[in-house]
């Protein structure tokens, strides 16, 4: 079962999903922007009877509260995590992030080494200054509430470009990443999280912007394996990333484009590095 939890930490609550029926080292799993533990389900329902599982909100994004002051940068997101991470899951464990949530999870491991066993990268990429900054231009339109209610469809349209384009606002072949149409439902949830986040949901994506680069994964020091997962829509600047001198600690997996697929490649990858190194049957 997949139990969902609030904690005050540092005067706000922070909202979490939590698996506890293994014990041993468990496995935290870090969310993008603007999404929220929600999406892990999935993933949840597969490794359940693998390892306990903690998939918290990030500050500002599904049930958790935003920082009491914007983010000047991914490292004001650290304290809050790292007080809810050692309350819930404990002095050490495996940590996963995709996107922003690789970011976080890189930072943390940068300054709190001692508490990853094994940091798990997905969707981790490298942007040259002069591409990032075109791309933070435009990637974050205003979706403060107005009486026309254009924010509505400002954030439907962001939502329905960003599964068929990178950046989502480069509506041409050139930055095209899929030709799959997305159903009407989808780009519903995703336009409901970014309008969820409020006027300020791109706190966090933005810190993951300017601490995407190079340097960062190359001062690691942990055991750290990055999926190159061939669907996604970052495939391009993730090679960017794998093209930079990388640390000895850190392995390169790739994934497959399916999800299902790609599930159970990384589930064998999460078990592996697990300190107990078994395979139990899902």
């Amino acid at each position: 079962m997949i139990e969902r939890h609030l904690r005050q930490i540092n005067g706000a609550y922070l909202h979490f999903r939590k698996t506890s029926k293994v014990g041993g080292v468990p496995l935290v799993l870090l969310h993008p922007s603007p999404r929220n533990s929600a999406m892990f389900e999935p993933m949840m329902r597969l490794l359940r009877n693998d390892f306990d599982l903690v998939a918290p909100d990030t500050p500002g994004y599904g049930g958790s509260d935003a920082l009491p002051e914007v983010p000047a940068g991914i490292a004001d997101y650290l304290p809050s995590l790292r007080a809810l991470l050692l309350e819930v899951a404990g002095p050490r464990f495996m940590l996963y992030g995709s996107a922003t949530g690789a970011q976080l999870a890189i930072a943390y491991a940068n300054s709190h080494p001692g508490d990853v066993a094994h940091l798990f990268l997905d969707n981790a990429a490298h942007f040259d200054p002069a591409a990032r900054q075109r791309i933070v231009e435009g990637y974050f339109p205003d979706l403060t509430p107005c009486a026309d209610g254009g924010h509505l469809q400002r954030a439907w349209k962001m939502a329905q470009q960003m599964t068929q384009f990178f950046p989502w606002f480069q509506n041409d072949e050139a930055h095209r990443i899929s030709q799959r149409i997305p159903a009407p439902a989808e780009v519903q949830t995703l336009a409901m999280e970014f309008l969820a986040a409020g006027s300020h949901y791109d706190s966090a994506y933005r810190a993951a912007f300017e601490h995407e680069r190079a340097q960062n994964v190359q001062a690691l020091k942990v055991p750290t394996t990055l999926f190159r997962w061939l669907g996604s829509v970052l495939l391009r600047h993730i090679d960017a990333l794998l093209a930079h001198p990388l640390p000895a600690n850190l392995r390169v997996v790739e994934t497959p484009l399916i999800m299902p697929e790609r599930y159970a490649a990384m589930r064998l990858e999460f078990v592996a590095a697990h300190p107990s190194r078994q395979i139990p049957q899902p």
